[in-house]
């Protein structure tokens, strides 16, 4: 009975233009959307309608125009969820055989669910070394690559989403490359408000959603895949409906994929797109995500609430976990639903390793300077409602 009380929310909060009974959403995604690509989903459309077709190619030719991919790459969506994508890009990359294995050089979820993936395929796998609290090195990486010769394939993730850790893709893309080995990038929490540029050519495939720091909302995500490997050079896939190599001839035979496509996502996503262009692109995006997020970080920082990561450890700029406060007056569910009566939704721990973690929260979306003050604001009042006195973590 005392949770279901707790899940009961009032609303007597402002939320977002057009919505101001719903909360802000400072999280990674779903995230809050702006006005103009809410209302991109009142109409209609038929997958058949040449409009929506021509529109839909060209949402997939402006996500290649992100990263610098229209030469050598095609990008092929799928209409269902990141984590999806990622077991169709595995079963389609990932070697099989005994001896043939797939290096997991991240940590984090996505790791994680790239490893869970593989061994549910039965695919040789490997996991790098080293602390989850730090970004993955060239070093590391070429150490791997050197002791284990089976390793064909490496995964790599741009942006840890337990932390906001960040590792450098570019040059651990180059290293796998240049040491012969097929390069899987997964820049689902990335793409949109850091560089992704496959014009190098040391990537193979690169993993992205449309519902982070795009903007725009869930109902398909897409890889972009070196367009030769995709005509001669792709596995056989263990899936009937995840196989890459037959989504990809579906779309050249037909104009594209199989099955009722998610139509509202993919026009919310067209206009999201143009917005960030229109913002400057990634750089500029990113330095609106970071002004908002250090705003959050300077407030929460007067209240006691202490980050997981070191200071001087490399951080995306819009995410951030924060370490559970020592207060005994302090519990994690109370703590995010008074929130959420407050009008902000943030995230758990997701459960790092090694942290007595609290809480995550980013600033993507349409959350700005001024949201980031109100959400400081309502932290304030929950911390006064349940008695905490700071929100610093134990030494």
């Amino acid at each position: 009975m005392a949770l279901a009380e707790e899940h009961k929310y009032s609303h007597s909060f402002n939320g977002p233009e057009g919505q101001e009974d719903m909360p802000w959403l400072l999280t990674l995604g779903p995230v809050t959307t702006s006005r103009e690509v809410k209302l991109a989903m009142l109409a209609d459309w038929s997958m058949r309608d040449t409009e929506f077709v021509s529109l839909a190619l060209g949402v997939t030719e402006q996500l290649l125009d992100l990263v610098n991919g229209s030469s050598e790459y095609d990008c092929i969506p799928l209409h269902l969820s990141g984590d999806a994508i990622l077991e169709s890009v595995l079963g389609a990359l990932a070697p099989t055989g005994r001896k043939r294995k797939t290096l997991i050089a991240a940590h984090g979820p996505h790791a994680a669910q790239a490893t869970r993936i593989l061994t549910h395929m039965k695919r040789p796998v490997a996991n790098i070394s080293g602390s989850p609290l730090r970004p993955v090195t060239v070093k590391r990486l070429s150490k791997a690559l050197e002791d284990d010769p089976d390793i064909m394939t490496v995964y790599l993730a741009e942006t840890d989403v337990s932390t906001g850790l960040i590792n450098p893709v570019e040059k651990l893309s180059a290293t796998a490359n240049e040491a012969g080995r097929r390069v899987i990038m997964d820049v689902r929490a990335s793409i949109g408000a850091m560089p992704v540029n496959l014009a190098p050519g040391t990537v193979d495939a690169a993993i992205g959603v449309p519902w982070a720091c795009i903007g725009g909302v869930p109902g398909f995500s897409f890889v972009m895949v070196r367009r030769n490997l995709l005509s001669d050079g792709l596995g056989r896939s263990p899936s009937a409906t995840l196989d890459l190599a037959d989504l990809w001839r579906s779309i050249h035979r037909t104009g594209w994929f199989p099955g009722t496509p998610p139509a509202h996502s993919i026009v919310a996503c067209g206009v999201a797109l143009r917005q960030l262009f229109l913002e400057g692109g990634p750089e500029m995006r990113r330095k609106r995500y970071e002004q908002s997020h250090l705003r959050l970080l300077q407030g929460m920082a007067r209240l006691g609430f202490s980050p997981a990561l070191a200071q001087s450890t490399a951080k995306c700029g819009y995410l951030t976990l924060f370490r559970a406060p020592a207060d005994k007056r302090y519990s994690q569910l109370p703590f995010l639903h008074r929130l959420r009566q407050m009008g902000f939704v943030i995230m758990d721990d997701e459960g790092c390793p090694g942290i007595d973690a609290g809480f995550r929260v980013a600033t993507i979306g349409a959350v700005d300077e001024t949201v980031a003050g109100q959400f400081l604001t309502a932290v304030e009042k929950v911390m006064r409602d349940l008695g905490m006195k700071s929100g610093a973590p134990a030494r």
